[in-house]
């Protein structure tokens, strides 16, 4: 059997063999893992020139990266491998042309190869003589060979040029996020007004729902992946449209002045001079409150004062009666159930107004939330119209964006920023800030068979020969042209823009003409 301590011997050799064949292995795997992450990150460079990916700096450090990543995974493999003491001994045998003496010994002393222990002893002694001769240092020398490091000096030469020429889809690429990014602010900002909306109390249930309905809609239609510039600008002008449209069908504007102007005619020191004041100061929920304190009072009222109040509903009634016939109506029962003597009927006529009074308030409440929920996508439109341009909203005199006052006006009568108008765009708006009027014809009269006529070709070649429209001049406005009207140009500018969005969304019309009209109109938005 062969002696343990020279086989440890001979084991030792092979060990140290080996540990130098790692580092000319590593040597030789340090460039080829180096040239894996050069060319991974040209890759990379190169199909970030054909669509948008990464910017080059963001390739850069991806270069970077990659190539550390290489040298690691070159630098493991190499350390992490483990060879048993056979493949040690073949290698040895083959490099230094040992004759098989490493491999034999191997073999006898792990069991594989029967020998008599004579013979085996002295085997053993053989190859730990021709293991003891062998220069490992001159055999296997430790050398960088320069043709090993051209490949990865080619792909970073490759890599340097390609970061270095502008790249044409990197401004895409920035906009691109930038559009994400801006789109997922505001819709941040759109859930936080959601649930501001959610939590008012003063809102009934059904004022909620109509409220949060467009809102909801669009967060769906921004939550969409890969949602465009232009479908993110369409689903806020349509819930921004529904907006205004709601708070234009709750506007109390007239109401308002209408209380006001009855109040100022009302003697504040009779009887109603609670519901006189709160009159003048505009306040619908106020004046509720006084009719129906005045109601429980009517008992403890004298003949005069009754008298007194009677003629105050009277006059009350005929100035709401072109306002708001409703509470005309209920204000004239009551004034007539009084002069009648029926102080129950007058009351329960009073507590109607009063109800009548708080449904009107709750609806201008509504309306004013509405407008400012319409102000808030609007500027939310003009912050995505913008994302990524380099403009902020509101340059350049175009679309400007407008935090409304909350007064649930129609169109939102935003206030001015940066010495330049705001405008309510985004749905029709009663007049508004635009000096130019729009010719609006009147709707033709379909219900006859019609007949043929031929337009005159000469009225498109020579304009001039046709003379204005209608007798019309530039420096005269004031004449209608027949078959219509002139109208401010804000006032009917969301109605055809809705109309064609609407179009938009039920039509077959091809995706490059959709996003052509809807330039076209943001382009003309007031």
């Amino acid at each position: 059997m062969n002696d343990a301590g020279d086989f440890r011997t001979l084991a030792g050799y092979l060990a140290q063999w080996d540990g130098r064949r790692r580092r000319q292995e590593l040597l030789r795997g340090v460039p080829l893992g180096l040239l894996a992450g050069l060319l991974l990150a040209l890759g990379v460079a190169l199909l970030s020139r054909a669509r948008p990916l990464l910017t080059r700096g963001e390739l850069a450090l991806l270069a970077v990266a990659a190539s550390l990543i290489g040298l690691s995974a070159a630098g493991l493999i190499v350390m992490l491998r483990r060879r048993s003491p056979l493949d040690q001994a073949r290698f040895a045998d083959r490099q230094f042309s040992l004759r098989e003496r490493a491999t034999a010994a191997v073999e006898i002393q792990s069991g594989r190869l029967a020998a008599e222990p004579e013979i085996a002893a002295r085997q053993l002694q053989d190859a730990i003589s021709a293991a003891a001769a062998v220069d490992a240092t001159r055999e296997m020398p430790l050398r960088m060979r320069p043709d090993h490091w051209l490949p990865p000096l080619a792909a970073l030469l490759l890599l340097a040029v390609a970061l270095w020429l502008p790249n044409p889809q990197e401004a895409a690429l920035l906009e691109r996020r930038a559009l994400a990014e801006t789109i997922e602010e505001q819709s941040q900002a759109l859930r936080e007004l959601a649930e501001t909306i959610a939590a008012n109390d003063d809102l009934t249930a059904e004022q909620r729902d109509a409220l949060l309905q467009p809102l909801e809609e669009a967060l769906a239609a921004l939550q969409q992946p890969g949602l465009s510039r232009e479908e993110a600008v369409a689903a806020l002008s349509g819930a921004e449209a529904e907006l205004r449209s709601l708070s234009q069908a709750s506007s109390d504007i007239e109401l308002r002045k209408a209380l006001a102007q009855a109040g100022a005619a009302l003697d504040s020191a009779g009887p109603a001079g609670e519901v006189a004041a709160a009159l003048q100061a505009g306040q619908p929920q106020q004046t509720a409150a006084a009719l129906e304190k005045l109601a429980n009072s009517l008992a403890s009222l004298s003949a005069e004062e009754l008298a007194a109040l009677t003629d105050q509903l009277a006059e009350l009634a005929a100035q709401l009666a072109q306002v708001d016939p409703e509470l005309a109506g209920t204000l004239a029962e009551a004034a007539g159930a009084l002069a009648n003597g029926d102080t129950t009927a007058a009351q329960s006529a009073l507590s109607s107004t009063s109800s009548t009074l708080s449904e009107r308030s709750a609806a201008a409440t509504a309306a004013t939330q509405a407008g400012n929920a319409a102000d808030r996508l609007q500027q939310s439109r003009g912050e995505i119209a913008q994302a990524g341009s380099g403009e902020q909203p509101g340059d350049g005199g175009g679309n400007t964006s407008g935090s409304g006052q909350g007064n649930g006006t129609p169109g939102g009568q935003g206030g001015t920023q940066g010495g330049q108008q705001q405008s309510g765009a985004g749905g029709p708006s009663p007049g508004g800030g635009h000096v130019e009027d729009i010719f609006v014809p009147s709707r033709p009269d379909l219900g006859g068979e019609g007949q043929e006529f031929e337009l005159e070709t000469r009225c498109l070649i020579d304009p001039e020969a046709c003379g204005p429209l209608g007798g019309l001049t530039p420096s005269d406005p004031n004449k209608q042209a027949p078959g219509g009207q002139l109208v401010p140009y804000d006032q009917v500018f969301g109605d055809y823009r809705d109309a064609a969005f609407e179009a938009l969304r039920g039509g077959n019309i091809p995706v490059n003409l959709q996003n052509l009209v809807r330039d076209y109109f943001s382009a003309l938005e007031p």
